[in-house]
């Protein structure tokens, strides 16, 4: 009987929290990545892109330009400004025209177009870590054996 006490009382606890526990959520922040590991994720999506395009594999071309799209504006979205310079400014003026000329070359699936269109995209990003005091971080073209897709060399 005491065993049956216990496991009510249990019951009733595990139900008082399942049911006020709805309103505690309310003040549940959402974790927001810095711009670093945005664009770490913009890198490894960029990367996995060129790969793509350089084994023509269309379907995997097109699943990897939206994540790097969706990768954009997440940061966009997040990183107004990052030491005075305006990310998310600069984002939309150089890389999303470089994304959107790759786009057009994936719709007519012109695979060479491509090829020159992602380095329109490589070249977005070295610019704009130019004109952010960034320039030694150099993105290289994806293709080839480099599994982090920059180039470390002076």
């Amino acid at each position: 009987m005491i065993h049956t006490a216990r496991l009510m009382t249990a019951a009733i606890a595990a139900s008082t929290v399942l049911v006020t526990g709805c309103s505690v959520n309310s003040s549940v922040q959402t974790y927001t990545p810095g711009l670093a590991v945005q664009m770490k994720d913009m890198q490894y999506w960029t990367h996995k892109l060129a790969l793509s395009i350089e084994a023509g594999n269309l379907e995997l071309i097109d699943f990897y330009h939206h994540e790097l799209e969706e990768a954009v504006e997440d940061l966009i979205d997040s990183v107004e400004s990052y030491d005075g310079f305006p990310i998310a400014e600069l984002t939309e003026s150089m890389l999303e025209p470089a994304l959107e000329t790759l786009e057009d070359r994936l719709d007519e699936e012109n695979l060479q177009g491509m090829r020159t269109a992602f380095a329109g995209v490589v070249q977005s990003c070295n610019s704009c870590h130019q004109v952010t005091e960034h320039g030694f971080i150099r993105i290289g073209d994806g293709f080839g054996n480099n599994p982090f897709n920059q180039i470390f060399t002076r």
